[in-house]
């Protein structure tokens, strides 16, 4: 019974650490591009103009898949602190999982619906421009 309630614990805290990775990644590459534009505005508005909607989904991809290794490498870490058997067992299992519900889920809305708001950006900028 001790393990169950471990193991709901874990699915728990690897959901939240990978949003919570993906929100650090996220503002860590906006950080790093935005001291490389030199924090102006014209120029984060000449590279959201020409950034491609390939790229947006790239890095979308790319953010999710750090962020559920890192919480997937720290759900194993919590695991075999509480000397759980099977501990690297389960934690590719919360791995493979969670990309295959978010794989699903991506392909049901997620990807149209970031494209979706990515469009809005350059209409916004034009707009501002005029």
């Amino acid at each position: 019974m001790r393990w169950c309630f471990l193991l709901i614990a874990v699915v728990g805290l690897k959901i939240l650490f990978c949003k919570g990775v993906s929100l650090a990644i996220f503002l860590l590459l906006f950080w790093v591009k935005g001291k490389k534009l030199g924090f102006n505005g014209d120029k984060w508005d000449d590279f959201f103009l020409q950034l491609s909607p390939q790229a947006v989904q790239r890095y979308a991809i790319s953010i999710y898949l750090t962020a559920a290794v890192i919480s997937s490498a720290i759900s194993y870490l919590i695991l075999e602190g509480f000397s759980s058997p099977y501990s690297l067992a389960i934690a590719y299992f919360l791995f493979a999982g969670g990309v295959a519900i978010t794989a699903y889920r991506w392909h049901r809305k997620g990807k149209s619906y970031l494209l979706k708001r990515y469009q809005e950006i350059p209409q916004t900028i034009l707009s501002r421009r005029n």
